[in-house]
């Protein structure tokens, strides 16, 4: 869920400029996936006998390869061969990979958590407690474009936290650099604990792996303070960096520390 850029200056003049462009919203003038994501097909497409297969069914295959290889599995060889049907014929569903990918994100997002109880500060810790799990459980997400539009699911997200952060009276601007924020830390967050493997599964991989992490930490130890880094060297010698799991600490601190700064701007 990236939040959209500001139009604060685009839409300066309203009303007007809407009717002036509202010729380039057919589907064909938008960007690879928007308007199918939100269920608008232009007259031209998917022409000919009637298709034996479904968008939805291209879409979900497609989220099952992503989900069990990773967004490049989605690709639309794979995902003909897995329907059955040529690469070609696959463009009577989505026009293109661009597409595909934009409706098999949107579906991955899913809906966002109900945010019913607590102040602001609880919901939107909430939310992005929600958002840092949904990486983890599809990290293929990390790696979809984020210049995506906004489309139903991650709309819906964004939806969800604004409503939340509205009755504190920040302006619309104000907002959307929080999701920001929030989005980012649940992005770095999951990120980090995608490629940051715990010492117990290195271990699984290679019996001898404890020995070899040994020596990692041996050697940085020695080449950090050879450069006077000691302070980078010092934590490592912290026993956290050895335990059999990640811990959440940072993810949990750093919400934190984010939301604090949120309240005393809310506070000024």
């Amino acid at each position: 869920m990236t939040p959209p850029k500001s139009s604060r200056g685009a839409a300066a003049d309203g009303d007007a400029a809407l009717q002036v462009e509202s010729a380039d919203t057919a589907p064909e003038a938008l960007p690879p996936g928007l308007a199918a994501a939100w269920g608008v097909v232009g007259t031209g497409r998917r022409r000919g006998p009637k298709p034996a297969h479904t968008v939805e069914e291209i879409v979900a295959i497609a989220t099952q390869l992503a989900d069990d290889e990773g967004i490049a599995a989605a690709s639309l060889p794979k995902v003909a061969s897995r329907v059955g049907v040529t690469t070609n014929a696959l463009y009577r569903y989505v026009s293109s990979r661009d597409e595909l990918i934009t409706l098999v994100a949107d579906r991955a997002w899913g809906d966002p958590p109900a945010l019913r109880d607590g102040d602001w500060r609880d919901k939107a810790a909430l939310w992005s407690r929600q958002l840092f799990q949904r990486f983890l459980s599809r990290p293929w997400l990390l790696d979809a474009p984020t210049t995506i539009p906004l489309t139903p699911h991650n709309a819906a997200w964004l939806d969800a936290l604004i409503t939340v952060l509205k009755p504190t009276g920040m302006d619309a601007q104000q907002m959307l650099n929080c999701a920001y924020l929030l989005d980012s830390h649940a992005r770095y967050g999951a990120n980090l604990q995608r490629n940051t493997p715990a010492p117990a599964a290195l271990r699984r991989a290679n019996p001898d792996q404890r020995r070899a992490i040994r020596a990692i930490r041996l050697f940085l130890d020695e080449q950090l303070r050879a450069r006077n880094l000691n302070a980078v060297a010092e934590l490592l010698e912290d026993p956290a960096y050895l335990t059999d799991e990640p811990p959440l600490d940072g993810f949990e601190f750093g919400l934190a520390r984010i939301l604090d700064g949120i309240e005393a701007f809310i506070r000024r």
